[in-house]
């Protein structure tokens, strides 16, 4: 009985082919503060390519971050202040959602129920 092994190999056509999927990255997925409530910060980038030439808009919870016109791709990075989980989405010129993440917000320590230090004299 003879045994044969398929070898599939990935031509410059197909590799380009795969490369013009369309695709959204959001880096990191998640900001981690110390506490519940407090403010995080993260250094976010922004990576995505579509199938078609357009304009094309960067958002976070509605909130315009970055735009850009007649392109495919583009990419972008600033710092981000969170306190809550951040929607960050792709919208067309038409104002329509292309692509969406999520950013997640987590904490370490909950929230302390008061601030203040409570003393009692008896």
């Amino acid at each position: 009985m003879k045994k044969y092994i398929a070898v599939f190999f990935l031509t410059p056509a197909l590799a380009l082919a795969a490369s013009n999927e369309p695709q959204f990255t959001i880096k990191p997925e998640q900001c981690v503060a110390l506490e519940q409530g407090q403010e995080c910060y993260i250094d976010v980038s922004a990576s995505w390519q579509t199938n078609s030439i357009g304009n094309y808009c960067l958002f976070a919870n509605e909130q315009q971050l970055h735009c850009w016109q007649n392109v495919a791709h583009g990419k972008w990075k600033s710092e981000i202040m969170m306190t809550d989980n951040l929607a960050v989405s792709l919208k067309n010129g038409s104002e329509e959602i292309i692509f969406t993440k999520t950013i997640e917000y987590a904490w370490i320590y909950k929230k302390r129920k008061s601030k203040a230090v409570r003393w009692r004299m008896f």
